[in-house]
């Protein structure tokens, strides 16, 4: 039964080593300068890839998708994605994960023109780098009054 156990959980693991090498952060394709940089950031990629592997998973387990979105986005962040893509005020309540993985994704470009409500990795990964860029500008922005 271990051996089977392993098995089974190989699939995850190419998962997220598609993820990370080629669908989602596409570490594959950096060119940096040295090696010491190239460790770091390929570090960095692996987490970002592990949380966009698992808002992947949102989709698949009931349970999940109803957990706060601040479990994967933090609150600036899925604020700032509300202000975004929905265009009225913050909700009294923060919204949950199927809302955040809706949204970041069609941020990054999905559109589910195949009605299948499941988006691809690469939208996901670009609708978080683009994310990051708006909170990243958001926090630009707030330390110009300081």
């Amino acid at each position: 039964m271990r051996i089977i156990g392993y098995y089974e959980r190989r699939w995850l693991i190419e998962d997220f080593h598609k993820v990370w090498k080629s669908e989602g952060t596409d570490v594959e394709s950096l060119r940096l300068q040295s090696k010491g940089n190239l460790e770091r950031l390929s570090v960095i990629y692996a987490f970002v890839a592990t949380r966009l592997l698992a808002l992947r998973f949102i989709k698949e387990v009931d349970e999940l998708s109803t957990e706060s979105c601040e479990k994967v986005l933090g609150k600036k962040a899925w604020k700032l994605l509300w202000l975004k893509l929905e265009s009225k005020t913050l909700p009294k309540e923060t919204p949950d994960m199927g809302w955040a993985y809706k949204n970041l994704a069609k941020l990054g470009g999905w559109k589910d023109t195949k009605r299948t409500g499941r988006a691809s990795i690469k939208a996901l990964w670009e609708g978080w780098f683009k994310l990051q860029t708006i909170l990243e500008g958001y926090e630009l922005a707030m330390s110009l009054d300081h």
